[in-house]
């Protein structure tokens, strides 16, 4: 491959169809959010440039082409995109009320087993510093202390 990557027209409307797009996924990522309408346009100008050059090009090396390309769409082109990305977002729907909700905690560590039961009958006391007398105000004593230094009854 030279470097450069060749002009690519997207076709308008989408030639892209929701079970393209879907089947691209993993059963776990189809439990994830439904790509929006520029994801969706990335998909379909990857298509088209494979079909031009054949070979796998790295998303870092398209990735600012694919910006330029979107930016440059029409409201129309964009909106068309829109469109494909909610019937794929109501697809995913329909999918996942079929299938029951399994929740993976991958990122969470496991929860601390629970201390062995002891046979102690004493009672634990917490000790907290802050409800020590000293630390509770009488304001009246400090009130009249203030008023009592200044006048003299």
């Amino acid at each position: 491959m030279s470097g450069e990557i060749p002009l690519v027209n997207i076709p308008y409307p989408p030639e892209l169809t929701i079970e393209e797009i879907l089947s691209r996924r993993s059963d776990e990522r189809l439990r994830s959010k439904a790509p929006n309408q520029f994801f969706i346009y990335r998909l379909a100008y990857l298509k088209e440039l494979r079909k031009i050059m054949g070979e796998n090009i790295s998303m870092t090396k398209i990735a600012p082409e694919v910006g330029t390309s979107w930016s440059r769409e029409p409201p129309e082109v964009k909106e068309a995109y829109k469109v494909l990305s909610e019937r794929v977002k109501n697809r995913l729907k329909e999918m996942r009320q079929n299938d029951p909700l399994i929740i993976i905690h991958e990122n969470f560590p496991s929860p601390p087993p629970p201390p062995p039961p002891t046979d102690n009958d004493d009672t634990v006391i917490f000790f907290y510093p802050y409800y020590l007398d000293h630390y509770y105000y009488d304001y009246d004593f400090y009130y009249y202390d203030y008023y009592s230094y200044y006048y003299i009854y």
